[in-house]
């Protein structure tokens, strides 16, 4: 039987209690689920779907182009002059394992792909959706901790606080404790702490809920940011599926436009389209599109009808 690992409570809290840990595990959770909204088919073997989404949702883009014979996606850095539009012409590139070092001309030699419009990556938004929720988790688990503190207890003298502590650490063992000093009864007083801050978990929990809500609908995904307190009907559920899809639409449709100039260049096969859950919310929306055209035109169908006008 292999031996049982050992955790300690100290290293989970970490990922709490410690921002760098936190924002870290925050951000690599997030580039994992990332990776599922797009599907490729048919990419050669040298061109890894899980490298090449995670350069362009880390660097915002890359450079496919063919070394030896392989086709590779390369990270680099825009340089020389610009074009009409201000758009730059060169990439370079430095890659070690390939023992390569060269500055290709973007119109000729390759293909630029982006990860959107503005090559702007995921990275800025998971930085700062993950600095939100950060904070507002650890302020949450300060309110939790604080509201177990029912009394005080408050000694004048260093002798007088040495018995509280033992009886304190003995009725935290289960044990019971007689005091047989009068000095203690006489020294030590019991104060009410202050709760109030126990009514701002609930807060805390909703703004929690808001950040984690607000973050989803940046990268497609529906979830409930409604604070009210009763269940969310259908029709609010579908109500902000439009508003989920614009930015998402905006990376497929870079690499879509990217894939299919790789597949002319290179005769190529590849295939990229919505995966997991954004497929089924495009799926969604494309149905909901439909319902609303059909009523739509039965609606006029009917009122020219009414009206003896044959279409």
């Amino acid at each position: 039987m292999a031996k049982e690992k050992f955790y300690t409570f100290e290293n989970a809290r970490a990922y709490v209690r410690n921002k760098d840990r936190a924002i870290t595990t925050f951000i690599n959770n997030t580039l994992n689920k990332l990776q599922e909204i797009f599907i490729y088919d048919n990419l050669p073997d040298t061109l890894p779907q899980s490298e090449l989404e995670r350069i362009l949702l880390t660097n915002g883009h890359a450079f496919i182009t063919e070394i030896e014979g392989k086709i590779y996606a390369l990270l680099g850095n825009f340089s020389g002059p610009v074009d009409v539009y201000n758009r730059p012409t060169k990439y370079t590139v430095a890659n070690v394992a390939l023992n390569l070092s060269k500055t290709f001309d973007i119109a000729t030699e390759g293909i630029l792909i982006k990860n959107d419009y503005n090559m702007t990556g995921l990275m800025p938004l998971i930085y700062k959706y993950g600095s939100l929720l950060v904070e507002a988790e650890l302020s949450l688990n300060t309110s939790a901790i604080l509201s177990r503190i029912q009394l005080l207890i408050s000694a004048p003298d260093d002798k007088t606080k040495a018995s509280a502590d033992i009886f304190i650490e003995k009725v935290l063992n289960g044990d019971f404790s007689i005091i047989a000093e009068n000095g203690f009864f006489d020294g030590v007083k019991l104060q009410n702490a202050s709760i109030g801050n126990t009514r701002y978990i609930t807060q805390f929990i909703e703004l929690v809920q808001y950040y984690k809500a607000s973050f989803l609908h940046e990268i497609g995904l529906n979830a409930n940011y409604n604070m009210k307190r009763e269940h969310l009907n259908e029709n609010e559920l579908v109500l902000n599926i439009d508003a989920l899809l614009p930015f998402i639409d905006n990376m497929y449709h870079s690499r879509l436009n990217a894939i299919k100039a790789v597949n002319e260049k290179y005769t190529l096969n590849i295939v990229v389209d919505y995966n997991s859950v954004w497929k089924t919310t495009h799926e969604e929306r494309d149905k909901i599109t439909q319902t609303v055209e059909t009523d739509t035109k039965e609606i006029i169908t009917k009122e020219l009808d009414n009206k003896g006008i044959e279409i």
